[in-house]
Order: C-alpha cells, then sequence, then structure tokens
C-alpha cells in the first residue's frame, strides 16, 4: 500500500482524483487531502434539501457531490481527509470498522482515545470526530473520511441547516451528530502540525518509507473528470429525485408564497399565492417561470426581464427573488 498527499485544496478537483486513484491507480493507497470551505453532498441526496442556500450563496462556498453515499458534510482547512484505494469489493459489514482501524491506531499514538462506533463513525469521549463512506467500484472499493481537527463549526451549523419547510425532498437526509475538534484533545498543535504527524503515522503504520508522488497522467485525468463532471450544476445540483418546494414571506404589499414541483431538472406546475394585488393574471407570471433550472441564477435572469409589478403590486424583481431560496 502506498500513502500519497494531496496538496490542492479544490473540491471539485479533489473528488475527481480520489475517484481516478480508485479507479487507476495500480497499487492500494491511501491519500491524504484537504479542502477549502465546502460543503460534499452525498450521492443520494437532494442537494437543495441539505443547504442554506442563501448562506452558501453569501459565504461564497463551494458544493460538490461525492460519489459515496452517507450524508451532507462541511469541510475547511481544518479538516483533514482520508481516501483509502483497497483492491476488493469490500461488502461485508465490518468494512467501515476495518478500514478505519489505521487511522484510529494513529490516533491513538497521538495520545487521542478514538473508538469507532456504530455503522461509520469515529468518536472521541462520546463525540464525532470523524465520518466515513464508501463507494463499490468494478474491481476495487473506495472508502474517505473526514477528520475534524480545528473546523469552524459555527459556519458549519449555518450552512448546513436548511428551511425546514422549504423542501419536501426524497432522498437520503443528513443525520446531524455532536460532533467536536481534535484539537480539544491536542490543543498545542496546529491543522498542518496534525497533518505531519498523522502522514509519519500513516508511514509507521504501513512500514513506508516515504509518500509516493502523484502520477502526472492521473493529474491530468483528475483535472479532465472535474471539469466533466465535479464542476457542473447538473452533478452537483441536478435533482436525482423529484421533489416540491414552497416559500412564503410578508412583504409590505402582502404574503406571497410561491410553489413549485422539480422535476426532471425542471420547475413544473409553479404557481403564487397570497393576499397581494395585481394588474394581470398573476398564472401568466407562473407561467414564465415554467420550465425554468431550478437554480437561482436562472430565475434572477427570467425575473429581470419581467415588469413584476404588473403581477404582483408593490413588489420588484429582487424582492420577489429572495422567495427562491436556491443555489
Amino acid at each position: 500500500m502506498k500513502l500519497l498527499i494531496n496538496p490542492s485544496v479544490d473540491p471539485a478537483y479533489n473528488l475527481a482524483l480520489e475517484e481516478i486513484i480508485a479507479s487507476d491507480y495500480p497499487f492500494e493507497a491511501v491519500m491524504l487531502w484537504r479542502n477549502e470551505p465546502s460543503i460534499i453532498i452525498g450521492r443520494n441526496q437532494n442537494t437543495e434539501a441539505e443547504i442554506n442556500a442563501a448562506a452558501v450563496r453569501e459565504r461564497g462556498i463551494n458544493v460538490v457531490r461525492r460519489i459515496t453515499g452517507g450524508g451532507a458534510v462541511y469541510h475547511d482547512l481544518g479538516n483533514i481527509n482520508y481516501t483509502i484505494a483497497a483492491n476488493d469489493r469490500q461488502l461485508d459489514n465490518e468494512a467501515f470498522a476495518r478500514n478505519a482501524q489505521i487511522i484510529i491506531d494513529v490516533l491513538h499514538k497521538m495520545g487521542v482515545p478514538a473508538e469507532f462506533h456504530g455503522r461509520n463513525d469515529i468518536l472521541v469521549d462520546g463525540r464525532k470526530i470523524s465520518g466515513s463512506a464508501k463507494s463499490v467500484l468494478s474491481n476495487r472499493t473506495l472508502f474517505h473520511g473526514t477528520l475534524l481537527f480545528d473546523a469552524d463549526l459555527s459556519v458549519l451549523s449555518q450552512v448546513l441547516t436548511p428551511d425546514e419547510e422549504k423542501i419536501k425532498a426524497k432522498g437520503i437526509k443528513s443525520v446531524r451528530s455532536r460532533v467536536a475538534n481534535l484539537k480539544e484533545f491536542l490543543p498545542d498543535w496546529s491543522a498542518d502540525d496534525f497533518v505531519e504527524q498523522l502522514k509519519n503515522g500513516i508511514l509507521a503504520e504501513l512500514s513506508l518509507d516515504e509518500v509516493s508522488p502523484l502520477p502526472e497522467e492521473l493529474i491530468k485525468k483528475a483535472e479532465e473528470l472535474a471539469d466533466r463532471k465535479y464542476r457542473t450544476w447538473e452533478w452537483n445540483f441536478g435533482s436525482i429525485t423529484a421533489f416540491t418546494y414552497c416559500f412564503k414571506k410578508r412583504f409590505s404589499a402582502g404574503s406571497v408564497e410561491v410553489r413549485f414541483n422539480v422535476a426532471d431538472n425542471q420547475i413544473r406546475d409553479l404557481c403564487f399565492n397570497g393576499d397581494f394585488f395585481g394588474r394581470k393574471p398573476v398564472n401568466e407570471l407562473a407561467a414564465k417561470l415554467n420550465g425554468s433550472i431550478p437554480r437561482f441564477d436562472d430565475i434572477a435572469g427570467k425575473l429581470a426581464a419581467i415588469d413584476i409589478n404588473d403581477y404582483i403590486c408593490g413588489i420588484n424583481a429582487d424582492e420577489l427573488l429572495t422567495l427562491f431560496r436556491l443555489r
């Protein structure tokens, strides 16, 4: 088994690289990497139902879907990720625990009393410091997990708190856990210190002398895959299941509710309700938006070309746009 260090902090490239490592790298491997502020969505989740889209947009946080299942997680430079590419197709119930053991053993040598818990978590003193997920490929298995060292947990709570009544969605919902940063247990270390000690610990566990270089041909493949897949709206936000959206807000001109269905990544059956007044039938406004991509920029562009005051008196396009709490 090899140890790889990925210096990139671009989440789209990083997720592409680990997919390439799992599929094309000829050796079993452990890879360490970090992301700049990002939300990483599980393969089977509805993205809009997991995030606070307004907070994500205001903070400029990346949102990228991974190929493994499980729930949405927040990454920043205080979170360290590990990837394990295994040669066999590990389908048994103990696979998570077996692959996490190398990380647990290294943490123990740092003096951190980590333990595997439940299906796929690592806890310290009853609080979650790591979650993991996997994807079984044709003849390999990709495992990956987080290690919260000094992540900004206040941002985590803001960006992973969607409006509960906004979206009625099918798909896998995230389960929130009591979390902790490892810095509580290693107060004199920085995140860089932790990465260095983690690297040295894994080298010792694997009886390796040095970190292996990332092959240039795999780096190129990862960049191509990132552009083709992990940087696209269709992959990251495209709905894999239909959902219903509803949001209501009171303006000085009255209350307005927007409601629509999404199927095949198109807005359908949109309608506006409320105690507002208008000069033209509001269903004409709804018809102008039906068929749109359920994306903030797409809706904004269409509303900018419409005199909203014709349909809802006293409200402009920017105000109406606040009802569409989409990314």
